[in-house]
């Protein structure tokens, strides 16, 4: 019993659609962690999220993804099934309709910095990196300790801006959050730190008296 009262407490956080989730890449079926604005989820709209992800874990995308656009419809004001529908159709490489999804979950119920990071990442796949950029920042106004947010600015500072220094301390920040267990961006950063020391900001330049 304590167990099924945890899943539907999760699953009326994920519909409600909250402001920040844990530092990993989120999964389909994460849920967002804060305090939501006190949204009412009926018990049966938890019962049908629930086996929209149950249709997840068992592979059966197709029949998930009707299942959350009928919750969408259903229950248009929370964002927790646009957001799971952009995940699935990025998962699919459907980039365009991942964007419309993750723009749809941001108009309904609270901003959600994992929209806004998730939408950032649709974004660069399409080429789009100062829309990506803006996407990362406003997750951090809505969570600045949201640390996928943190870790995908770097990568986009990094590998498509030419911002390595913005890059080094978007890193940093989010090996702070994630406890430093990320070796993959330790070594990345062990990298920038090198290449940053190397290339030092150009000093200013004093005209040269005239003999």
């Amino acid at each position: 019993m304590r167990c099924a009262k945890s899943l539907a407490c999760g699953l009326a956080v994920l519909i409600a659609g909250c402001a920040s989730a844990p530092p990993p890449p989120p999964p389909v079926d994460a849920a967002e962690t804060g305090v939501p604005a006190e949204p009412v989820v009926p018990e049966r709209a938890v019962q049908e999220f629930a086996q929209a992800l149950s249709m997840i874990d068992a592979g059966r995308l197709t029949d998930a993804e009707l299942e959350l656009k009928q919750l969408a419809l259903a229950y248009p004001d929370f964002p927790g099934p646009y957001v799971n529908l952009g995940l699935l159709y990025e998962r699919a490489g459907k980039l365009t309709e991942a964007e419309q999804a993750y723009q749809e979950a941001l108009k309904r119920g609270m901003p959600s910095a994992l929209a806004y990071t998730q939408l950032g990442v649709v974004y660069r796949k399409l080429g789009r990196f100062k829309e990506a950029e803006t996407a990362y920042l406003d997750a951090l106004k809505i969570n600045a300790d949201y640390a996928p947010a943190h870790l995908n600015l770097g990568v986009l500072c990094d590998l498509y801006l030419q911002q390595p220094e913005r890059a080094l301390a978007s890193f940093e920040r989010y090996m702070e959050l994630s406890g430093n267990s990320d070796k993959r961006v330790a070594n990345w950063i062990a990298e920038l730190k090198g290449r940053v020391g190397s290339n030092p900001p150009p000093q200013p330049q004093t005209a040269e008296a005239s003999p």
